[in-house]
């Protein structure tokens, strides 16, 4: 079936759409698009029941790597229970994991300008881990980077190293997370 719509919604837009959450800062031409088009209004329907389907990846332990904030503002408000830990370059944090948490999310501050994608290095664990070409938003200031809590719980206590570099390997930061595995 061939959409009929002359002027469809963008994927992006009906994405803040859905998870923006708050009506009151809804586009009111959005919502009259949505009305009047069938076609839109079943993309919409579509991304729904997608991030329904998300939500329950997450709470079993099922997603993991870059996230958005918006990913994680819409998992909050479907009931996930996130672990936070937000660092600086430079910052050393104490963390841990408990029984009821599904996610946990580190948030990487640091100076994204000039970097279209970063490599992410992870040593500390059984074998180091590094993960090129992810995408970032330089306006944003920060990526979100998230492991089940079930994996989380299986870890020793150990010291986390987290480095971020640019494409063009200037580094950005580095992070340390002091884990202790919990009792």
């Amino acid at each position: 079936m061939t959409p009929t719509c002359e002027t469809p919604i963008p994927d992006e837009t009906l994405l803040d759409y859905w998870v923006g959450g708050d009506a009151a800062d809804r586009d009111e031409g959005i919502d009259a698009h949505l009305f009047a088009c069938g076609d839109c209004s079943a993309r919409l329907i579509g991304l729904a029941a997608l991030s329904e389907g998300v939500t329950a990846l997450a709470r079993q332990g099922r997603i993991s790597g870059l996230v958005s904030r918006t990913l994680i503002n819409r998992l909050q408000r479907d009931g996930v229970c996130l672990r936070q830990y937000s660092l600086a370059p430079g910052d050393t944090v104490p963390c841990s994991v408990f029984p009821g948490d599904d996610l946990v999310v580190t948030s990487l501050r640091g100076d994204f300008s000039g970097a279209p994608a970063l490599a992410l290095s992870v040593t500390g664990l059984a074998s180091a881990r590094t993960v090129t070409d992810l995408p970032v938003s330089p306006s944003e200031g920060e990526v979100f980077f998230a492991l089940p809590a079930a994996i989380v719980r299986e870890l020793p206590s150990t010291r986390i190293e987290i480095t971020l570099r640019s494409v063009r390997d200037a580094e950005i930061g580095r992070y340390v997370l002091d884990h202790t595995a919990p009792a």
